[in-house]
């Protein structure tokens, strides 16, 4: 294995620095804000082609971390793209006659919702009293009184037909409270029961035949009666039928003209006329004398509504007045009713009742025709509005239902008409959150096929530098922030490269680029300062450390009183200073963890203590696996191993995974075996392959400031470092104060690429390399791990000849 040099890096290459000098401006007020997001070339590109793709299907889902300034990028996107299609439509809701339950949806063009329903209001308004006015008319009140009369001349005249035939034959036809009756008479006088036993046999005999015929005539003649009073009561209704037909023939007439174009209006306008006619006592809320059920039924419906012509009014769902171009919707909370719309209720005698008034749109009504943004995650924890959303967007169609129908349980509510639907809906979410939909949902590919994916960091040259800087002077105008100076400026590019965690990239991260200059603006006016400078930023900065420091400080204290035992000068064997990176919120932060290994005779296995006491993660286990192969084809080619290894993370009492401590731990491992003492002044992490090469690993920069914090508590004595992989120190933005104590001599960074790179350093001793004959040299490092390994096997063998001799 080829050894590097493990010089010490300089202090230059432990942080970039943004040179101030090449930034061609005094403060951001000389610059032109960048339009667009810094580095989403590919995203805004992907955002225009799926708001300018009119096939279903292609819409958007715009994926990337929290904060790096989607929602942003959206909005500006649409407001320059070009309209889609022809303009939107104004919606209203009416009654429908045939199937009061179905409410009927109208489309018609913008402006005219609003004249149709103001028109209907009017003919609401007035339809009560211009019925009454009719039904009260002279005009009226004459033809019901020639009918009334007709009828009760009719009966007169049977009556008085009956009353000559009595008269006749003897007998007089009288009035009396219990109604109509017959008595016999003789010489013009009625005679009395006394009187009329008194007549002969014989004429009482023809007198009471006489009475029966009568009687009989009469019992006729009285039941025709009501059908007499139907005809005449037709014949009513008729007529009031007639006047209200006229009265609403001329009240609907403005409004039939006006929409004469449209034919759904014309039709239903049809209907209400005719609904009118049909129901004018109704509305009227005043018995019609009708014995029709249908008709009792309606007055006492109406009566309950409360308002009598609420059916004849319009419900303008959508009025697109006063908008310009194609709509634009964010719904930043979706639920069901929200987005889909809702049917509200009132309490009306003892119950719940609803009317096509009291349908409400939701934010896919209003986004109807053009764009509809969401927030994937919000959508996806609304019950049921992942799933109707997904439904009207493959059937074209927004039906709106409460949330108890969706789930299958009637609600006994209204079924508004759906409305077609043209909406390009635009979701945006994590990544994980779109990968997650893409592998379980089977209908969420053919929905969202175009991802506009956000990059996390864009490259640090020249060129981004100054468009960083176009970016702030956008974010300080559009916040109303005091002008940046150019060396406030690169000090926020170089924050913004801490964030990306590598000195060749920027990070994209606008929310915390936003809140550091908020905060730099803070700290500039609590010194009234006209301009932002570098010193405020710096400022800033700290001031988000010291505010997020409360767990670092904490686990300060324990190092600081020895409940946590790091040792940080000496040497021991089999000992070695690790690095881990805890997260906690917002806050991250790194520590040291000792890492302690320990050799005996045994069966060629490493014990990995945190994986048996279930603490392990699978890539630590992993890395573990990776040190045995390593052990075994680097000394045990013709010898078998026998050892026994157990390696543990110290007062570890969490769970632990990852492989960035795999190379501490070989270290650990082969000081054990060849009893060479590690340095304790010096931290160590990287991960480790088969052939025992440094590889690259995360959070580097936390790692090394958590051991320079230990170090910096118990002293700095120039003896201090921490080994990284050569690998990760284009990685390196390390903070000012360690910067500082590296460019003092106190503290010091080592490249490695291999483990003879950090057993040379950590032991102070030569690793020694394979020679011809393929042994390491005698007293080198690797030379003594493979006596080591050699003499294990000999003690392994001599042990099994002793156990076989006694047997």
């Amino acid at each position: 294995m080829t050894r590097s040099e493990t010089a010490p890096i300089e202090a230059a290459r432990a942080r970039r620095s943004c040179d101030e000098s090449a930034l061609s401006f005094e403060t951001t007020d000389d610059l032109e804000p960048l339009p667009g997001m810094l580095g989403q070339e590919r995203a805004e590109q992907a955002l225009r082609f799926g708001l300018s793709m009119k096939q279903k299907g292609f819409n958007l889902f715009v994926l990337g971390p929290a904060g790096m300034g989607k929602h942003r990028l959206v909005r500006e996107v649409l407001r320059a793209a070009d309209p889609r299609g022809a303009p939107v439509e104004d919606w209203v809701y009416v009654h429908n006659f045939s199937a009061p339950e179905k409410p009927r949806a109208i489309a018609l063009p913008v402006g005219r919702g609003a004249d149709l329903e103001a028109r209907m209001g009017r003919v609401a308004d007035e339809l009560v009293a211009t019925l009454r006015a009719s039904f009260e008319s002279e005009e009226l009140r004459n033809e019901v009184r020639v009918i009334q009369q007709r009828i009760e001349g009719r009966q007169e005249e049977v009556l008085s037909k009956i009353g000559d035939a009595a008269e006749a034959r003897s007998l007089r036809m009288m009035r009396t409270p219990q109604g109509l009756a017959f008595a016999p008479m003789k010489e013009g006088e009625v005679l009395d029961p006394e009187r009329f036993k008194a007549l002969p046999e014989e004429e009482q005999k023809q007198l009471k035949d006489a009475l029966g015929e009568l009687e009989e005539q009469l019992q006729e003649a009285m039941a025709s009666a009501p059908r007499w009073q139907r005809e005449a009561r037709e014949e009513l209704r008729e007529i009031h039928r007639g006047a209200a037909q006229r009265s609403a023939h001329a009240l609907l007439s403005d409004a039939r003209e006006a929409f004469a174009d449209i034919e759904a209006v014309s039709a239903w306008l049809e209907e209400a006329e005719h609904d009118i006619a049909q129901h004018a006592p109704a509305l009227l809320a005043e018995p019609s004398g009708d014995d029709d059920d249908a008709d009792r039924a309606l007055e006492r419906v109406l009566a309950a509504a409360g308002d009598p012509v609420i059916r004849y009014r319009v419900n303008l769902f959508i009025d697109r007045r006063g908008q310009d171009g194609e709509p634009v919707v964010e719904e930043d909370h979706p639920t069901l009713e929200r987005l889909f719309g809702r049917v509200e209720q009132k309490a009306r005698l003892g119950a719940l009742v609803s009317d096509f008034t009291m349908i409400r749109p939701g934010a896919i009504h209003r986004a109807n025709g053009g764009t509809l943004v969401l927030d994937a995650r919000r959508l996806l924890t609304s019950p049921a509005a992942w799933d109707s959303l997904k439904r009207a967007l493959t059937h074209r169609a927004i039906e709106i239902e409460s949330l108890g129908r969706s789930m299958g349980i009637s609600a006994g509510s209204l079924e508004p008409d759906p409305i077609p639907l043209d909406v390009k809906v635009v979701l945006i979410g994590a990544r994980q959150l779109y990968y997650a939909l893409s592998g379980v949902d089977p209908d969420f590919d053919g929905l969202f096929k175009v991802a506009a994916d956000f990059s996390d960091d864009v490259p640090w040259n020249a060129e981004l530098e100054l468009q960083f800087a176009r970016l702030l002077a956008g974010i300080a105008r559009s916040e109303d922030l005091r002008p940046f100076r150019r060396c406030a400026t690169s000090r926020i590019i170089e924050h913004a490269s801490r964030l990306a965690g590598d000195q060749r990239k920027l990070s994209t991260w606008l929310a915390r680029v936003c809140d550091l200059m908020r905060e730099a603006d803070w700290q500039a006016a609590s010194v009234d300062a006209p301009v932002v400078l570098r010193e405020h930023v710096r400022r800033a900065v700290d001031a988000q450390r010291e505010r997020d420091g409360r767990l670092v400080e904490a686990t300060l204290e324990r190092f600081r009183d020895g409940t946590v035992m790091v040792d940080t000068e000496g040497a021991v064997v089999g000992q070695v200073n690790g690095l881990s990176v805890m997260s906690v919120g917002h806050t991250r932060f790194g520590q040291p963890n000792r890492i302690t290994c320990l050799v005996r005779l045994g069966k060629g296995e490493i014990v990995d203590i945190e994986r048996e006491s279930e603490l392990g993660g699978s890539i630590h286990s992993k890395g573990m696996l990776i040190l045995s192969s390593y052990l075994k084809a680097s000394y045990a080619e013709d010898t078998p191993v026998s050892l026994t290894a157990s390696l543990v993370f110290e007062q570890s009492y969490g769970g632990v995974d990852g492989d960035s401590a795999s190379m501490a731990e070989l270290c650990a491992l082969l000081s054990a075996i060849a009893r060479v003492p590690i340095k304790q002044s010096f931290a160590i992490t990287g991960s480790v392959n088969q052939r025992g090469q440094a590889q690259v690993i995360g959070g580097v920069n936390e790692k090394i400031e958590g051991f320079f914090e230990v170090c910096r508590e118990r002293g700095l004595t120039g003896e201090q470092g921490v080994l990284i992989p050569a690998a990760n120190v284009p990685h390196l933005m390390l903070r000012e104060d360690v910067v500082a104590a590296i460019e003092a001599g106190q503290f010091a960074i080592y490249p490695m690429t291999c483990v003879d790179d950090a057993i040379a350093r950590l032991t102070g001793e030569d690793p020694g390399e394979r020679g011809a004959d393929g042994h390491y040299p005698e007293g080198s490092v690797h030379g003594r791990v493979e006596r080591r390994l050699v003499e294990l096997a000999e003690r392994a063998a001599a042990f099994l000849r002793r156990r076989h001799d006694d047997a």
